[in-house]
């Protein structure tokens, strides 16, 4: 299978609690399974980093123990400003988890008290010089639009935004699909509707009226809410999950195969 452009550089974002990371989880199952491509996917999440466990590939070093690192290392003396700028390549590939399926980089926690600013524009910087040796890359981002305005994922390809049916996250998906428009250069945006439970009429004309694109209805999931109830790692869960069947069968028109 030969992907249109590479590498394709898909986004997933949406209101916290609305289970993105287990839309990107489930997705990354989906490529691995059904293509030979090299897929890399980002943690992006510094406030709540659960893809990595949900994938059951933790890096040794985070994009924040780097940066940690970095600073450490010029206060100290211990490294000239030449040899960090030449070095953080080689620092950030060496951060990369691989398994089989697929490698995993991820942003992390900060260590400290403060804003998540300077991780995100080095983040930035990182998808651009990393993603070209990558057939796909996923990026689980963090919650909300503050990744977005920053500019974090501006080379996006796809933005895919995660809704719940309540009101709350279509809203979210609103405001994130007007500041894409400003702050990322995305070819297509569309929604997909996890935790669907009877008909959604109302949803469904609200995201109608701001002109949002429906992608995927998601049903309901007993097996995917006990796996994650217990625990486990999402990306163990088998054929049988209906939300991955969803998936598995429109991965496609999600990448527009």
């Amino acid at each position: 299978m030969e992907l249109k452009k590479t590498p394709l550089i898909v986004a997933i974002a949406g209101k916290g609690g609305v289970g993105k990371t287990i839309i990107t989880t489930l997705i990354a199952k989906a490529i691995s399974t059904s293509y030979k491509l090299k897929l890399l996917l980002i943690d992006a999440d510094p406030t709540h980093p659960h893809l990595s466990k949900m994938v059951k590939l933790v890096p040794e070093k985070s994009l924040e123990k780097i940066r940690a690192d970095l600073i450490e290392n010029t206060i100290s003396k211990k490294e000239d400003l030449q040899s960090i700028a030449e070095d953080i390549d080689f620092k950030v590939y060496n951060a990369i988890k691989e398994s089989k399926e697929f490698s995993l980089f991820s942003i992390g926690q900060p260590e400290g008290p403060g804003c998540f600013c300077p991780s995100n524009a080095l983040l930035r910087k990182v998808i651009e010089s990393i993603s070209s040796d990558f057939d796909v890359v996923l990026i689980d981002c963090e919650a909300g639009l503050e990744q977005i305005n920053r500019m974090v994922i501006k080379s996006v390809d796809i933005l895919l935004i995660v809704t719940d049916i309540s009101l709350r996250s279509v809203e979210t998906a609103k405001s994130i699909s007007e500041s894409a428009k400003k702050f990322t250069n995305y070819k297509r945006i569309g929604i997909i509707i996890n935790r669907v439970r009877g008909e959604i009429p109302g949803i469904l004309d609200k995201l109608k009226e701001y002109e949002l694109s429906v992608l995927m209805l998601i049903p309901e999931d007993d097996l995917l809410t006990k796996f994650d109830l217990e625990g486990k790692p999402i990306i163990d869960i088998s054929e049988a999950s209906v939300s991955f069947q969803k998936i598995k069968q429109n991965i496609d028109s999600i990448l527009e195969l």
